[in-house]
């Protein structure tokens, strides 16, 4: 399976017709229908099922696809390098961040860094924890920011703070007169909770487990973000970090210290096998002092 073969497998995935790719890759449709049935003869199974005239991609397609996305996005960061090059930018850095980090403390941090940098060209990838890990694996950007990404063995994790768990909820719950939130005290509340499979939401399992509480979400969501704003419609109470809570500031919401504490490492995410780039190193120094800066002010 060569390069070729890969990008035209990608682009029928993503625009779903074979007429859909041609047109992204400036070849003919049967130019491109032919590279799949060539491609389905090398790898040995069938890529997609026709159905009411549209292309059904099988289990085995779905597979291969997240294996060749880390491959398709080194081939666009390559021809992106091109390009800086062509422009003569004299510097260029790729972050990739999940959502949460983004949001809160990224847009600080660029500030900073472009002020003292004026020169550098900046690539920001907002990507759910798995597709930032994979990115950074990849090579496909320097440097990754993300909450608790746990371990990977061809990835360094540089620790850069630690992010309370809190209790986001209506100001006018009875739960606002309490010192800090624990299990038992949201036992009859509607929870809005992490991802079930995620590190966080184990722990808050395991903390409500040996509270003798259930652990039993109303609501689970990938971006915690999007907890907060669902509170602020009126509805549930969200476990989520405190820089995440602050973040939206919210004005009918109040945000409690939850107990038993369960710490968040906010973390850079480094490739093991190569040394960063200067103007990455400049960019994780500032994004740790304006990070540490912005957490210290919220407990304040």
């Amino acid at each position: 399976m060569n390069l070729r073969q890969i990008e035209i497998f990608n682009s029928v995935m993503t625009s779903g017709t074979t007429v859909g790719a041609a047109d992204a890759l400036g070849m003919s449709q049967p130019a491109v229908s032919n590279a799949i049935k060539h491609l389905e003869i090398v790898v040995g199974f069938k890529l997609f099922e026709r159905i009411s005239n549209r292309l059904v991609p099988t289990e085995e397609a779905k597979l291969l696809f997240a294996r060749a996305e880390p491959v398709f996005q080194l081939q666009q960061s390559i021809e992106q390098s091109a390009q800086d090059i062509r422009a003569g930018r004299a510097g260029r850095i790729r972050i990739a961040a999940t959502s949460e980090v983004t949001e809160a403390l990224v847009p600080i941090a660029m500030r900073e860094f472009l002020e003292s940098f004026p020169e550098v060209f900046v690539v920001l990838d907002t990507q759910p924890l798995h597709h930032v890990m994979e990115a950074v694996e990849a090579g496909v950007v320097d440097i990754g920011f993300a909450i608790d990404p746990g371990e990977r063995h061809s990835l360094v994790l540089q620790p850069i703070d630690e992010l309370r768990t809190v209790c986001v909820c209506a100001c006018d719950s009875p739960l606002v007169n309490l010192p800090f939130v624990t299990p038992q005290d949201l036992a009859s509340e509607h929870l809005i909770c992490p991802l079930s499979g995620t590190r966080i939401a184990m722990l808050l399992q395991e903390a409500f487990r040996k509270s003798s509480i259930p652990y039993e979400p109303k609501v689970e969501v990938r971006f915690l973000n999007a907890a907060a704003r669902i509170v602020q419609q009126g509805w549930g109470v969200a476990l989520l970090d405190e820089v995440t809570a602050a973040t939206g500031h919210y004005p009918n919401l109040a945000v409690l210290p939850f107990e038993p504490a369960i710490p968040r490492p906010l973390t850079a995410v480094l490739p093991r096998q190569k040394a960063i780039s200067r103007h990455a190193r400049e960019f994780l120094k500032i994004f740790t002092l304006a990070t540490g800066t912005r957490i210290a002010e919220l407990r304040d």
